[in-house]
């Protein structure tokens, strides 16, 4: 271990909570989004969807992944170990999901939602989010879980 470690160790903890940050209360906004009555308020929710997770959810994903894979190294560990392997898929799944299928899916939603906002149209406000982003981002808060606990445990 080098005497930046510590920081380096400071830095990987600091991004894992501002990915849940953003991954958490993501969930919290898509539930009060399924409320919405109106096309302002969906687009709204759908704003405050994609604003975390542009300012948490993805700097924390890349962070915390990128950082978390240099500790290994630098603190020891050896990938042929289990637990190492384990986290490092379930990182991997959950960074290629948050690209491919959470910012796309987003980016849709908020579009949509910007255009139903502004053409005022009240069928488009009964219209309910897609689900597939969402899907994914609870999976993800899921992934989450199971890495603290990996991380912790070091089993």
């Amino acid at each position: 271990m080098g005497p930046f470690y510590p920081w380096f160790l400071f830095l990987h903890v600091t991004g894992a909570f501002w990915l849940a940050a953003g991954v958490f209360a993501s969930a919290v906004v898509r539930a009060q989004a399924r409320r919405a009555t109106g096309a302002a308020e969906r687009a709204l929710a759908t704003a405050l969807l994609w604003r975390l997770h542009v300012i948490y959810t993805l700097p924390g994903l890349l962070v915390a992944g990128f950082v978390g894979f240099y500790l290994v190294s630098a603190g020891g560990f050896r990938f042929g170990d289990t637990w190492v392997l384990a986290a490092a898929f379930l990182y991997l799944l959950m960074f290629l999901s948050t690209l491919f299928v959470v910012t796309p899916g987003l980016s849709r939603q908020r579009a949509a939602a910007r255009a139903a906002a502004a053409a005022d149209a009240g069928a488009a406000a009964g219209t309910p989010l897609p689900k597939l982003p969402g899907i994914f981002s609870d999976i993800n808060a899921l992934l989450i879980l199971v890495l603290a606990c990996l991380m912790v445990v070091k089993p």
